[in-house]
């Protein structure tokens, strides 16, 4: 649902993220001129970087996601399809998933499977950039609560994460008065299994602190993490 009938408020949902501090922190990681993002939703970052002059191409699974996303590039190449079943027969200096859209891999054998595609996606020496969580954000949780208001459109957002043999998504949304519910299942990794997963599909990793200010080691025991992987 999240993604399908609610896409049209998927931007205002997420309107307190900052995509353009994101975008700069990218560009200190990026190698080579051609971007793939991968689970690119509404095509924020694509947005963004192909202003910074980039070359890119956006993939997601949604039909609805991409049809929000076309309305803010038409420069940008967007193409329908499952990560996990990519294969667009190219290479790219650098690839993008964010969202912990990477956890829609939801075992060890859709993960290292899609991990190896990203790497077959790759020129020598390009770079593999994405966000997780880990498995334990999941236990003893609650729920947050985001607000979004613009004229006569109010939304309440409300998601958590829930670990029980599994990783789970669980979000609920308020649009004015309307209530939804959206529940998703994920891949329920450590950092260190994950990290594991990557080396095994070739990668060489090394794990970021999530903070867009600076570029830092991981070290806090922070419940999220960015993640570079060089191919």
């Amino acid at each position: 649902m999240f993604y399908t009938k609610l896409a049209k408020y998927y931007d205002r949902i997420y309107s307190y993220i900052d995509y353009k501090k994101q975008v700069e922190f990218f560009i200190r990681l990026i190698k080579g001129n051609k971007i793939l993002d991968i689970a690119c939703g509404t095509g924020t970052h694509a947005d963004w970087l192909q202003k910074k002059r980039f070359e890119v191409v956006g993939v997601d699974i949604s039909k609805d996601m991409l049809n929000e996303a076309k309305k803010k590039n038409s420069n940008v190449r967007f193409i329908q399809a499952d990560m996990k079943e990519i294969d667009l027969g190219e290479k790219f200096g650098t690839i993008i998933c964010f969202f912990n859209s990477i956890l829609y891999n939801k075992n060890k054998e859709e993960m290292i499977r899609t991990l190896k595609k990203f790497h077959r996606h790759l020129q020598e020496n390009g770079v593999l950039i994405f966000d997780a969580v880990d498995k334990s954000i999941g236990i003893n949780s609650e729920k947050e609560e985001y607000k979004y208001e613009e004229g006569n459109l109010k939304i309440v957002f409300k998601p958590r994460w829930i670990y029980d043999n599994g990783l789970f998504l669980d979000i609920d949304f308020i649009i004015n008065d309307e209530e939804f519910h959206d529940y998703h299942e994920m891949g329920g990794f450590s950092f260190n299994e994950l990290k594991k997963l990557c080396e095994k599909a070739g990668f060489k990793v090394q794990i970021l602190e999530k903070n867009f200010d600076e570029i830092k080691e991981y070290h806090s025991g922070d419940k999220t993490a960015i993640f570079v992987c060089k191919r």
